[in-house]
């Protein structure tokens, strides 16, 4: 009974103060839509996704299945090395600063054998080409540490790729951050662990949709709080009231005793009111008597 009691006033509660409480929350939901909308920067996302599998050598499948699962359990290693100072630093300088970079591998040169049994050279030896390219960003904007807040891997369970996730407030520096360090990893790590196993899978694009912040999650989020906010204040308000309403406050709340009701009278006249009134009516009364014997 008592938790019917307790339900009731709850919906008490609700009914006398439901304007309050929409109203309340209307206003909270459109100050954290605006605060979302135009106070927190939004954040962009890109992702470059590169696969951990070495070149195989023979049919052996149990050798074949050895090495797939090495290079699963080897990705725990490389998400580690990828934010570390090694891999950044020279991602932050490319990013940064102007730097060469290879346009084209360099190429030995090509030798037969005649019919004597003596090489002979084809074709000559090629460099390597390069090109200058001018810095992107200002040293100031990306740093080492700015640049691994920025980053996080992800990757499925049991799968040979993993993904370079960077969330920053620029669309383009977000691509530009995931492709420089897919590409810096992929060539560092075969030094780094003497073993040329990463490619690239897909490079990083620019997405111009925001991830974060979720307009729609906060407004909502807001008005909720807003309509609890004035239930609350609505519950505060009847707990704390002691005004006496109605009879089953006075037996339940109270605990006393009904004994009666007595119904309302109206505020009681002064006694010297009520002479002063009855005395103005006899008055009356002897004037009007008066008159009349007068016309008989």
């Amino acid at each position: 009974m008592d938790n019917v009691i307790d339900l009731g006033r709850l919906w008490l509660i609700v009914r006398r103060n439901w304007t309050f409480m929409l109203a309340l929350g209307v206003i909270v939901g459109g100050v954290a839509f605006g605060v979302s909308k135009f106070v927190i920067h939004p954040q962009y996302s890109s992702s470059a996704a590169l696969l951990v599998n070495r070149k195989q050598d023979g049919n052996q499948a149990g050798v074949q299945y050895a090495d797939q699962q090495a290079d699963v359990q080897i990705i725990n290693t490389y998400k580690d090395i990828i934010t570390r100072p090694i891999i950044l630093n020279t991602v932050v300088n490319n990013l940064t600063k102007p730097h060469k970079e290879q346009i084209q591998a360099a190429v030995p040169a090509q030798y037969e054998t005649d019919a004597y049994g003596k090489q002979v050279q084809t074709a000559s030896a090629q460099p390597a080409k390069y090109k200058l390219v001018a810095a992107k960003y200002d040293d100031t904007d990306l740093t080492v540490d700015s640049v691994a807040k920025m980053i996080s891997i992800s990757n499925q369970p049991n799968s040979q790729v993993f993904s370079v996730n960077v969330k920053s407030g620029d669309a383009k520096m977000s691509k530009d951050i995931a492709n420089t360090i897919a590409e810096v990893f992929k060539d560092k790590v075969a030094s780094i662990m003497s073993v040329s196993n990463v490619s690239i899978v897909s490079k990083a694009m620019t997405n111009s949709k925001p991830v974060a912040p979720n307009v729609k999650l906060i407004t909502l989020a807001g008005f909720v709080l807003g309509v609890f906010a004035g239930f609350a204040w609505g519950f505060i308000k009847e707990v704390t009231d002691r005004t006496v309403k109605d009879l089953e406050f006075l037996t339940d709340e109270l605990k006393l005793t009904n004994l009666g009701v007595i119904r309302y009278i109206g505020k009681i006249r002064d006694v010297k009111d009520v002479v002063a009134a009855n005395d103005k009516k006899n008055t009356s009364h002897e004037t009007r008597t008066s008159r009349w014997g007068k016309r008989i």
